[in-house]
């Protein structure tokens, strides 16, 4: 009888135990279904993975609605969101059509994917377009820390971009379970340790300021060949352009008080040529030049002439630092520790001095590849983006752009030079640590064309009809209304 009486007990504790579990599943199946995840993906999750997308489902709603400006799906009092015009529609398609899928037509336009960080660094979103450049799955990456998923020597690169502490005990991200990376120990480099983090801000002695972030990352990728890049190896560089969203002014926090903070990241990410293609596509405003490791061109395409005023020859043998605007010598010099440091870098926006004056926008992607014979031989293969057509031409910026039958040496700057301008360059060390540039404050930069003196007696000239000729020259520059400077355009009255 005692014996009866214990497994009664045992089967109604079964029986609880297995209802309570039936309940439990239900729930957790009802929660999944309210996912803006298709019933394919939703009923293959596990329970950790429904209260992981969950969270950041629920924050996303407080990182879109609270930030500045406010997002809201919803138009003002007509239920529609963006309209689009008439004439712009496809045949065969209405308008409720095509804003169901523009968001994914706008994705599938990119040379990349979209995601967003909360305060925390966890991704909030991200689109589904990162399998094809990464390999990796959004409902893995949805909720995950992005410190999880990139190299442990960008950890602290991207901490001081997004305003992270990365030494404070006190880890801000309990809130969430542990991401898929964590523990796994999948690579020795993908940082699954959990390290306790600070939320974003922005010091006013960081050294980045303002909203706008671009910098580049190596983040883990399943598509990358194992060996095939000696610093990057299972990892792909994306270059990352986005902006820090804050939170509206006055707007009330999670916890009733009111205050203006960060609410996280909301970027575009590009990925860069995986340095294993031998073979891109050049468009006609794109050409390649071979580089060294102090940046100092070896072999340039022919092609620069029919873009730029430069020919092969005269580039071949000098350094990119020399025909590079001088605010842009530090953007340079950023893309060229990364390009040592990662294998490959994209700078932002440069200017790039012309032949005969004036500047034309460019951009450079970096690429450090190895010899098919000796994989010791290295060089740097540089695919130059020309943004612009030669702007403020004719209006020299540099010795260099000045008439080569006047030296350097007869030219004498009475003023000193201002901060703006652009002082010689020189790479004088390259380490693994970074790019030492020397900034040599010679006057070897025009700043203004009234402190450009043509001595009287230049028997170097040639024959006085040239010195004639270039003093007139000179003179009419004066005169004019816009005298262009290193820093800019300035508007004299005289």
């Amino acid at each position: 009888y005692f014996f009866s009486i214990l497994e009664m007990r045992k089967e109604k504790s079964t029986d609880a135990a297995r209802s309570r579990r039936g309940k439990e599943n239900y729930e957790f199946y009802e929660l999944a279904k309210m996912l803006p995840l298709p019933p394919q993906i939703t009923s293959q999750l596990d329970k950790a993975s429904i209260i992981r997308l969950t969270i950041a489902f629920l924050k996303l709603k407080e990182f879109t609605s609270n930030g500045d400006p406010p997002w809201n799906n919803m138009g003002s009092g007509t239920g529609k969101g963006l309209k689009i015009h008439s004439s712009l529609h496809p045949p065969g398609f209405s308008p409720d059509q095509i804003e169901q899928f523009q968001g994914t037509h706008i994705l599938q336009s990119l040379d990349g994917f979209a995601f967003s960080l909360g305060h925390d660094g966890r991704f909030l979103y991200i689109s589904e377009t990162v399998s094809i450049y990464l390999g990796l799955s959004q409902v893995e990456l949805t909720g995950s820390s992005v410190f999880d998923y990139i190299h442990t020597a960008d950890h602290q690169e991207l901490a001081d971009q997004l305003g992270i502490n990365l030494n404070l005990s006190n880890s801000t991200s309990s809130n969430f379970p542990p991401s898929p990376a964590s523990g796994s120990g999948n690579g020795d480099d993908l940082g699954s340790e959990s390290t306790g983090m600070s939320n974003m801000s922005i010091s006013k002695d960081a050294d980045y300021k303002g909203f706008d972030r671009a910098f580049c990352l190596r983040m883990k990728s399943t598509l990358t060949k194992r060996g095939c890049h000696m610093k990057s190896s299972g990892y792909r560089v994306i270059l990352i352009v986005g902006r820090m969203r804050a939170q509206q002014t006055g707007a009330t926090s999670s916890d009733g008080t009111k205050s203006s903070k960060l609410l996280g990241l909301v970027a575009l990410a590009l990925a860069l040529p995986p340095p294993a293609a031998h073979e891109l596509k050049l468009e006609s405003d794109m050409f390649v030049m071979r580089l060294n490791f102090e940046f100092k061109v070896v072999h340039c395409e022919p092609r620069i002439s029919d873009l730029m005023e430069f020919t092969s020859e005269e580039l071949t043998g000098k350094s990119l630092y020399s025909f590079s605007h001088g605010e842009d010598l530090e953007k340079l010099r950023r893309c060229h520790c990364d390009l040592i440091n990662k294998g490959q870098a994209m700078s932002g926006c440069l200017r790039m001095l012309n032949r005969h004056g004036g500047f034309s926008w460019v951009q450079l992607c970096a690429t450090v590849v190895c010899s098919s014979k000796n994989s010791e031989e290295q060089s740097i293969v540089c695919v130059t983006y020309v943004l612009s057509r030669p702007d403020y031409g004719g209006f020299p910026m540099d010795t260099s752009q000045l008439e080569t039958d006047i030296k350097a040496t007869d030219i004498k700057v009475e003023t000193p030079i201002s901060e703006t301008s652009a002082p010689t360059a020189e790479v004088i060390n390259i380490c693994d640590s970074g790019v030492t540039v020397e900034m040599r404050p010679q006057f070897n930069q025009v700043q203004d064309l009234d402190s450009v003196e043509v001595p009287t007696e230049v028997a170097r000239i040639g024959s006085s009809e040239n010195e004639e000729t270039y003093a007139a020259r000179l003179d009419s520059a004066r005169e004019s209304e816009i005298v262009r400077s290193p820093s800019g355009v300035s508007r004299r009255g005289r």
